[in-house]
């Protein structure tokens, strides 16, 4: 009987090595084919600077690059000296670059069409249980975080703006959540921060990448766009303005969640109606908060 078991568990074994191996090779295989690509678009690069108008390489891309970054170094990917602040990669840190692009993945699968606050959350429940040991680690997440500003920032260099606030947007859900679920510094993640990178001005998103990289690589684009008006938006679906998009100065957040944004006090009448169910789920879950960080306080002074 023991011995029949232990061949059980030795298959089973054989069967897990042999699935690692299989994934393994289809990633080392897509890493290949990835370098090949971008050696490509190099010898087209350098082709346009000799006069070429030929084979023009197409950076608009349905789907994000990142994960590549997890065997082979962003400054050879992208053919740049500045790495905008991501260290060196090493083996340690293998799994946050399979997790960033595991999140990317399920994030574009939903992004047709669909809320980009329902495209987030699908791609975290797509990836919590598989990653966990990052979901749960603050400075893993950070890692994640400093890959996706690097590679946001090079794909705004290149002029791909898309996929520069995919990686801003998906940079922001990741702050957020440390935010609230790590640190716990906050009740809720602020969605009106995320959705500014998303639906926002260009001025906002290079804001966005320079403010957290350590070089002075977007200082140029920031001088060229930051006389552009920051605009916001009114969480209003019958709101008048184009879009719902209005000047972020004029935009104010709802007293009780501080979870929405509106362009006037008539906008958030009309609106509150379809927002207050959503808005008392806030307002109890911001009390709960609070209630646990004053009993944790004033224990922390009789000790």
């Amino acid at each position: 009987m023991g011995r029949k078991r232990n061949q059980g568990k030795a298959r089973k074994a054989a069967k897990a090595k042999a699935r690692e191996e299989a994934e393994e090779s289809h990633r080392q295989q897509w890493l290949a084919e990835l370098l090949e690509e971008a050696e490509e678009e190099e010898e087209e690069e350098e082709g346009e600077e000799r006069g070429s108008d030929n084979n023009q390489p197409n950076y608009e891309r349905q789907q994000s690059l990142a994960g590549c970054g997890a065997q082979m170094p962003p400054s050879e990917f992208f053919n740049t000296k500045c790495k905008h602040g991501l260290d060196l990669l090493s083996k340690a840190d293998d799994t946050c670059f399979q997790f960033v692009h595991a999140f990317e993945d399920a994030y574009f699968y939903e992004a047709s069409g669909a809320n980009i606050s329902v495209c987030l959350i699908a791609a975290e429940d797509a990836t919590l249980d598989k990653f966990a040991d990052v979901w749960d680690d603050s400075a893993k997440m950070e890692i994640a975080i400093s890959f996706l500003l690097c590679t946001g920032t090079q794909y705004f260099l290149r002029g791909n703006y898309a996929d520069a606030r995919h990686s801003a947007v998906i940079a922001r859900y990741f702050e957020q959540r440390i935010a609230v679920g790590l640190k716990q510094t906050q009740a809720l993640a602020n969605w009106p921060k995320i959705n500014e990178v998303y639906e926002g001005d260009v001025h906002t998103l290079v804001k966005f990448f320079r403010k957290r990289i350590p070089c002075s690589c977007l200082d140029p684009k920031y001088d060229e766009v930051k006389s552009i008006t920051k605009m916001g938006v009114c969480y209003n679906p019958e709101c008048s303005a184009p879009l719902g998009k209005v000047e972020r100065s004029k935009t104010m957040y709802c007293s009780r969640c501080r979870c929405v944004t509106y362009c006037s006090p008539e906008c958030q009448k009309a609106d509150w109606k379809l927002h207050r169910p959503s808005c008392d789920e806030c307002v109890a879950r911001i009390a709960k908060f609070d209630a646990k960080r004053e009993y944790i306080n004033i224990h922390k002074h009789k000790h």
